[in-house]
């Protein structure tokens, strides 16, 4: 059972809902499949709502319980769908590159992609 007491950590929170905008951001540009995508906007919406309420609430009470319980379940979820993933530097590109207003990185290397120059070239 996890630890639900004490006062939630809402900075490292605010953090891993950062993480999951910025892979959000770059999945949608990469070619991630929908059902990728939704539950990745989902983990962000339980994220939002732990720290929503988190902030409304005093530490062990109910309401502080349900933050820490729905970030928890969110984490594990998250922690679940990146493992399926090899790797997240395309995510750390995308979100570089939106800080310092760069457009974002191209999409992921196809190799196919010279084979079908060669074909239309003739």
């Amino acid at each position: 059972m996890p630890n639900l007491e004490g006062p939630i950590p809402v900075r490292a929170l605010r953090d891993l809902l950062g993480l999951v905008r910025a892979m959000y951001a770059d999945w949608s540009t990469s070619g991630t499949g929908p059902i990728e995508l939704e539950e990745l906007r989902g983990i962000g919406e339980s994220l939002h709502i732990a720290l929503n309420l988190a902030a409304k609430t005093k530490p062990n009470s109910m309401g502080h319980r349900a933050a820490w319980a729905r970030a928890e379940e969110a984490t594990h979820q998250l922690g679940t769908l990146v493992s399926r993933h090899a790797s997240l530097l395309s995510t750390v590109r995308a979100a570089s590159a939106r800080v310092v207003g760069a457009p974002p990185p191209p999409p992921k290397f196809d190799p196919n992609e010279k084979v079908r120059e060669r074909f239309k070239r003739g």
